[in-house]
Parts: C-alpha cells; sequence; structure tokens
C-alpha cells in the first residue's frame, strides 16, 4: 500500500472517531431510554444538541480554513471529545440541563475534529475516492457499535458507553501528527465567503444538510421501529450490524466508481434507494421487512454521502465549501432527531418516515438545480 493511500485509511479512521457519537446514534437513544430513565423524546433531544453544536462550530471554520492550523484544529477538537463525553458519563447523576451542555461542547470538538479531516480529503486529487474510504471506515466503526454496543450496556450502562467515546478520542489524538499536514495556504476571508455563496455551493450545501436530516430522522428512531415491529432487542442490534456493514461494499463502489459519472446521477440513485426502504418501513412489517429496509437506507447513506462531498470539493478544492458542508451536515443531525422527535408518537413512527421521503424528494430537486448551475449545461450532471 503506498504512503497517500496509508495516509486516506489513518484520515478515515481519525474522521470516523471524531463523529463516533453519531455513528452509533440509535443505540445511543436507546441506552438514554432504556438506562438513565430518558423519555423517547428527550432522548432525540439529547442527540440533537450534541449535533447543533457542531453546526455552528463547522460554519465559523469554515469562514477561517485557510488561515488555520488542521493539526491544532483536529487536536483541540479531540481533547474537547474526550472531556466532555467523560463527563457525560455521569448522565444519570448530572441536571438534566448540565448534561445538554456537555454534549454540546462534545459537538463543538467533535466539528473541530471532523473538519481538520474533510479539509484534508478536499485538497487531494480525486477526492471522491478519499471520500469513499472515509464512508467505509464510517460504516465499519458503526457496524461493530451498533452490534457490539446493545450486548455491552446491561453491564457499562449509559455512563461506560460515554467513556467508550472518550477513550477513542484519545486514541485519536495518536493519528492527528502522522496524517494531518499543516497548511500553508493563507487567504482572505472574502475568498472563502465568496466560494460559499456561489449558488451551486450553496444548492448542494442545502442538498447535503437535508439529507442528513433525512438520514437521522429515521436512523435516530431505528432501533425503537423494530422494537415496534415486536423485533427482540439482540435481533435488532444484528440487523442493525448487519445493515450497517453493507454500508462497507457501497463506500467501496464509490472509491470504485470514482467520478466516471460525476456526482449528479450516484446521488439520485441514492435518494431512489432510500426512499424505497422508508416505503416499505411505513406500509408493512415484521423481521423481514426491516432487515431489507435498513439495508437499503444503510447502503443509500453509505453511497450518497461521498458523491454530496465531492461534489463540494470540486466547487472548492481549498475546502471551504465542503468544511462550510459541515455545518449543514451537522444542522441536519441535529434537525434530524428533533423533527423526528416532535413526529414521533408512542410506538408510532409514520410522521418521522413519511416527512423523511418528503425530504429525500428535495434534496433531489436541490441537487438536480444545483448540477445545471456547475455545469452550465441544462441537465447534465457535474462532471
Amino acid at each position: 500500500m503506498s504512503g497517500e493511500a496509508v495516509r486516506i485509511v489513518r484520515l478515515a479512521v481519525l474522521g470516523s472517531i471524531s463523529i463516533l457519537p453519531l455513528l452509533i446514534l440509535p443505540t445511543m437513544v436507546g441506552a438514554l431510554v432504556d438506562y438513565a430513565g430518558f423519555s423517547e423524546p428527550n432522548a432525540g433531544w439529547a442527540a440533537a444538541v450534541g449535533a447543533a453544536g457542531s453546526a455552528f462550530t463547522a460554519i465559523a471554520v469554515a469562514l477561517r480554513i485557510r488561515h488555520l492550523d488542521p493539526q491544532r484544529l483536529a487536536v483541540i477538537g479531540l481533547i474537547m471529545l474526550a472531556t466532555f463525553d467523560g463527563a457525560s458519563a455521569l448522565v444519570t447523576d448530572l441536571p438534566g440541563w448540565l448534561f445538554l451542555v456537555l454534549r454540546t461542547l462534545s459537538g463543538v470538538g467533535s466539528a473541530a475534529a471532523y473538519a481538520a479531516v474533510m479539509a484534508s480529503f478536499a485538497a487531494m486529487p480525486n477526492s471522491e475516492r478519499g471520500y469513499g474510504v472515509f464512508v467505509v471506515f464510517q460504516f465499519a466503526l458503526s457496524a461493530i457499535g451498533l452490534y457490539l454496543l446493545p450486548m455491552a450496556l446491561p453491564t457499562i450502562g449509559a455512563g461506560g458507553m460515554y467513556l467508550g467515546l472518550a477513550a477513542a478520542a484519545v486514541i485519536g489524538l495518536s493519528q492527528v501528527r502522522p496524517v494531518i499536514r499543516r497548511s500553508a495556504q493563507v487567504a482572505e476571508t472574502a475568498v472563502e465567503l465568496r466560494m460559499l455563496l456561489k449558488p451551486a455551493a450553496v444548492l448542494v450545501m442545502l442538498g447535503i444538510g437535508l439529507f442528513e436530516t433525512a438520514n437521522n430522522m429515521h436512523f435516530t428512531y431505528a432501533e425503537r421501529i423494530g422494537v415496534s415491529f415486536s423485533i427482540p432487542g439482540f435481533r435488532i442490534g444484528e440487523i442493525l450490524g448487519i445493515a450497517t456493514v453493507l454500508g462497507i461494499p457501497a463506500g467501496l463502489a464509490v472509491v470504485w466508481l470514482g467520478d466516471r459519472y460525476g456526482e449528479l446521477r450516484p446521488i439520485l440513485i441514492a435518494l431512489a434507494i432510500a426512499i424505497v426502504g422508508l416505503i416499505l418501513l411505513n406500509n408493512f412489517s415484521g423481521t423481514a421487512v426491516y432487515t431489507i429496509a435498513m439495508c437499503a437506507l444503510s447502503v443509500a447513506w453509505a453511497f450518497g454521502l461521498p458523491f454530496f462531498q465531492a461534489f463540494e470539493a470540486r466547487l472548492d478544492p481549498g475546502g471551504s465549501v465542503v468544511v462550510a458542508g459541515g455545518f449543514f451536515t451537522s444542522a441536519g443531525a441535529a434537525l434530524g432527531p428533533a423533527l423526528a422527535a416532535m413526529l414521533v408518537g408512542p410506538g408510532a413512527y409514520s410522521g418521522v418516515l413519511i416527512a423523511s421521503i418528503a425530504i429525500y424528494l428535495a434534496v433531489a430537486a436541490l441537487m438536480i438545480a444545483a448540477g445545471r448551475l456547475a455545469t452550465g449545461n441544462q441537465g447534465a450532471p457535474f462532471d
């Protein structure tokens, strides 16, 4: 394996550690309900505030990304993750408001580390392949967490889960210096802002934000939906683990495809697969339907996300757009659980599923418009 390939793999590991709470989101929500006494809506809000902290940090970093030392940014972010995830282990003893503050500050640290990784990928040639490898590792770690964590929770509880997240951040610190390179590129903030205000960039950032909103809406209650289908808890963990593992070949498909079909067509395919999965969940029940739907949703997420990020990187290889896209993805990760918490009822998830379908359709419209603006050729994909 070449030195650059090794760097891509290690960057992917570091980036996955920085967003680990998102990767185990449904099990984390279930842990707060089952082991910390949270209601389902409150557990969703706890997930939302961390993503909100990430969102506002991401937009601030995007406006300064060419001025910042990415190594220092990653180190600060990981230290914050280790500190505030570790403090969150006291969840059962903390006032509710203080726990939410800790989750918000953890989100700030997550965004800082994630931005350093995303800017490093954006500067590489063939960024689709880098983002594809990144997605492979995200889904691999997610699969491991979703499979093993439900088995460990009866022993470690919600507090032990947060201590594990803190330990992962400490491990991530060892990867910063080898893989994140100091940047000599400095530009005026006006240059970064001008890149972010391009119409195509605005549409793509809105598109990826809404994509993550829909993804996180149904993902937040994925475990609870399985419970509503009367599937045993251990079986739900197995299904979610298998579905997440299927995201790995989906990400590898991105590495193989590269940019040969542009970005728009793969994104539309991913959206169609996700919509089919949600229609199955909303209209049928049972273990087989749940398994097929979860697998479809996982594949759609893993296959689509790198092409959104590659679209952003193609618009601005300097990294402003892809890092600002982190604001929209984090905003989506916050808005998704929040909307889901408002739409969910006791054992009733139809509102969540239908709203997710509507959002995916809106994303398709935004990305088609962005593709036309980016190429100047009506109807052509961005290639």
